[in-house]
């Protein structure tokens, strides 16, 4: 009997050792499942705080060109606010080149470190881990994309002020002048279209486009002007036109085969219109507030803007002359 109460305490002592052996690897594990969580957590904090700052940055450069005010004020606001204990430490943002601005950005302690503590890997040590997270973003006036297959004459553009409500008329007669001087005609027109769609594809690297003669919009089209009162889009400025034999603009032409040469994009709020064709008296929508389109008058009213697209980046290039109108998007 005492050599059987001698061997079981024995075994308990060997027990008590191999739990203590095995505290090791089991702390080990704990911390790697929690710290590191915790780790990967804050990365995806500093991430989508980066990515913000970065678009928010690039978006006040793109409306204040040649110019960005305040970038570090900007970074670390945004850096912040994505910040689910509200600190971070943002770096000065660098600027690469005069379109793309790029955003670091790290953690943030309450005592001034910037180490993500680990309360378990402490154990083994490992007291903590500096986390960075950077973003680029760039911004630019655009030079290709999808847009709605109608075109406006510069002069309209250039006539214009930002904000104030103006008409584009349809008047193949009406004197223009681009920007070198070369008449225009018709006021607007409407482009070839992409099969199936009341798209057109632009490319200021080939800017000819076709167009469609006349004032009536395509007959696919006609659904579509009635959702566009109050919206902003993304529009070709046409700054001569040709007949597709020639690429003369002396006398300019918006008569069957006719081609708009597409000078830059400009953002312009649609508020009325004025067109015929179709049998649909949807498209009869003119504005109050905008100069009168009475009688024989067909056009577009709205207003020209500076204006900055994030949601159409993903659809564009960027590179153009610009109008006024920009986009802004994460490169990395």
């Amino acid at each position: 009997m005492r050599r059987l109460s001698r061997r079981l305490r024995d075994e308990r002592g060997a027990t008590a050792v191999l739990v203590a052996l095995m505290l090791i690897p089991l702390m080990g594990c704990l911390a790697i499942s929690v710290d590191v969580g915790a780790l990967y957590g804050e990365r995806a904090q500093l991430q989508n705080g980066a990515d913000a700052a970065a678009l928010a940055v690039a978006t006040s450069c793109a409306k204040q060109l040649p110019s960005c005010a305040s970038p570090q004020q900007i970074a670390t606001s945004y850096a912040d606010q994505n910040a689910l204990d509200g600190a971070t430490t943002a770096l000065t943002p660098t600027f690469p080149n005069n379109h793309t601005v790029t955003v670091s950005v790290q953690t943030l302690n309450s005592d001034g470190t910037n180490g993500e503590s680990h309360p378990f890997a402490s154990i083994l040590g490992i007291g903590s881990t500096t986390v960075h997270a950077s973003a680029t973003a760039e911004w630019g006036s655009l030079s290709a994309g999808a847009v709605l297959p109608l075109a406006l004459a510069y002069c309209d553009f250039s006539g214009a002020a930002f904000g104030v409500r103006t008409l584009v008329q349809y008047d193949e007669n009406k004197p223009c002048k681009g920007p070198i001087g070369q008449p225009i005609k018709g006021g607007f027109g409407w482009l070839d279209q992409l099969p199936g769609q009341c798209l057109s594809f632009v490319d200021l690297a080939q800017p000819d486009v076709g167009s469609n003669p006349g004032s009536d919009p395509p007959s696919n089209c006609t659904s579509i002007f009635s959702t566009l009162a109050g919206q902003t889009v993304l529009i070709p400025i046409y700054d001569c036109s040709h007949t597709a034999n020639s690429t003369n603009c002396a006398n300019g032409t918006n008569g069957q085969k006719g081609i708009f040469h597409i000078y830059a994009f400009a953002a312009f709020t649609i508020t009325g219109w004025k067109f015929t064709g179709n049998g649909n008296s949807i498209m009869n929508n003119p504005d109050p507030l905008a100069p009168a389109c009475s009688g024989n008058c067909r056009g577009v009213q709205g207003y020209f803007q500076q204006y900055v697209d994030p949601a159409a980046a993903a659809n564009w290039d960027i590179g153009g002359p610009s109008l006024g109108a920009s986009i802004v998007r994460l490169t990395n």
